[in-house]
């Protein structure tokens, strides 16, 4: 635990100092923004000296992550001479000799600036030996799977989480666990096509193999057309002897494109394998039995994964908020609300199923202030919108609750099967 104490200032890193206001010094600041590493390399003039140490270090992370070390390297010996104390630098340097086995520099680097920096110690030495290379790319991903534990995700800095991973890949080609991460941290930033190259770099014989054949199926589930996405999902599955996972991830995609009557089979497949995730299975299925309108299965499904998984924040939400747009067991639906609520307390659909539950209950003080804080924190939801509406109008504050039913509109979908009835409430009070 001590050593992965210091890890969380990693992410940390100075503003960017604009030096200059030429178009290609502008196309390579947003190209770095936009996670184009190539391109934010390409007019890269390792001569000039116009570039702030933050504007350095953003070269070097770049070309770190299109993994040209030798490059990366001779960068930060430029900001090594402007900058003593940058540990990325350091870092940098101190894997390039490494991985160019030359040991003897290492050492006499390691006297010359007598590192006292936790990170590179971490990183490079044990006891002040030098670590093997395969434990040392694995010191690099343990960086990156520490900030993932412990930060918000919309809070991580994903220049530095690839900084790392390609840096662990560097320093051990055979360390796919590093190739993994590293694809992933791709596709969670949306550069699906590149993230798809290098989960294909993964063999068959890869102990991680399956894990990238099963986030291969999740990308084209997300972000190719229908049939195409159907076509590679079903092909990976074929090709992997029908794997658990793989099947999900089809079930999935069919749940995702509403065809409920596709995905319903598919998960009592799973449910006959019992698996682990057993009480998620019953969850999904039930959510496709609720939206194809069999509420007594999905409420069926929805009891049996809380009897499995009793303190799951979502089912607990999701039936709850059932029972409450249909005025049934509402104090049971509250306890149970309160509980996903104290679980997860952050999730804004949880938030405004425990206000609409209040509503129910007529306690509209409570209902309205928990429903505020839903819109402050997902301001064009649509339901909720429609929802804060509804309490302001039972509050008498009829002014307020046309404002609200307005934005529902204006940001409803047809999804949200809203529209026709927050129009009638607007056309109702019209007529009055």
């Amino acid at each position: 635990m001590k050593k992965l104490i210091f890890i969380s200032i990693i992410i940390i890193f100075t503003k960017q100092i604009y030096a200059l206001t030429s178009s290609s010094y502008l196309i390579s600041q947003l190209a770095f923004k936009n996670y184009d590493y190539s391109t934010s390399l390409s007019d890269f003039d390792l001569s000039e000296n116009f570039y702030s140490n933050a504007e350095l270090l953003d070269k070097i992370i770049a070309a770190v992550i299109m993994e040209d070390l030798s490059q990366a390297n001779e960068i930060a010996n430029k900001l090594i001479a402007k900058d003593k104390e940058n540990q990325e630098a350091y870092i940098v340097k101190l894997a390039y000799l490494y991985v160019n086995n030359d040991i003897k520099k290492i050492k006499k680097l390691y006297e010359e600036i007598q590192i006292k920096n936790d990170l590179i110690n971490f990183i490079f030495f044990n006891n002040n030996e030098l670590k093997d290379k395969s434990i040392i790319s694995k010191s690099l991903i343990d960086i990156v799977t520490s900030s993932f534990s412990n930060s918000d995700q919309y809070k991580l800095n994903y220049n530095f989480l690839l900084f790392y991973s390609s840096l662990a890949k560097i320093m051990d080609k055979n360390n796919d666990r590093a190739t993994l991460i590293k694809a992933e941290l791709y596709q969670n930033i949306e550069q699906f096509t590149i993230a798809r190259s290098i989960f294909e770099i993964i063999k068959p014989s890869s102990p991680f193999y399956l894990d990238a054949q099963r986030s291969l199926a999740i990308s084209y589930l997300y972000n190719l057309p229908y049939d195409e996405a159907l076509e590679e999902i079903l092909k990976i599955i074929k090709n992997n002897n029908n794997n658990y996972l793989l099947k999900k991830v089809l079930a999935d995609f069919y749940r995702v494109k509403k065809n409920y009557e596709l995905a319903i089979p598919i998960y009592s497949e799973l449910i006959k394998e019992s698996q682990d995730d057993l009480w998620n299975i019953y969850y999904m299925r039930g959510i496709c039995y609720e939206r194809s309108d069999s509420w007594d299965k999905a409420e069926k499904d929805f009891l049996t994964s809380l009897d499995i998984k009793p303190d799951s924040p979502n089912v607990l939400n999701y039936l709850a908020y059932g029972w409450v747009e249909r005025e049934i067991r509402l104090d049971q639906s509250l306890e149970m609300l309160k509980a996903a609520y104290n679980a997860n307390p952050d999730s804004f659909y949880i938030i405004d199923s425990l206000a609409w539950a209040y509503f129910k209950k007529n306690d509209l003080e409570q209902a309205a202030r928990l429903m505020e804080k839903v819109i402050d924190l997902a301001p064009g939801e649509a339901i909720s919108l429609d929802h804060l509406g509804d309490i302001y109008y039972a509050m008498n504050r009829k002014r307020e609750a046309i404002h609200f039913w307005q934005q529902a509109l204006e940001f409803a979908e047809p999804e949200d099967e809203i529209i026709e009835d927050v129009q009638s409430k607007l056309d109702n009070i019209n007529a009055g």
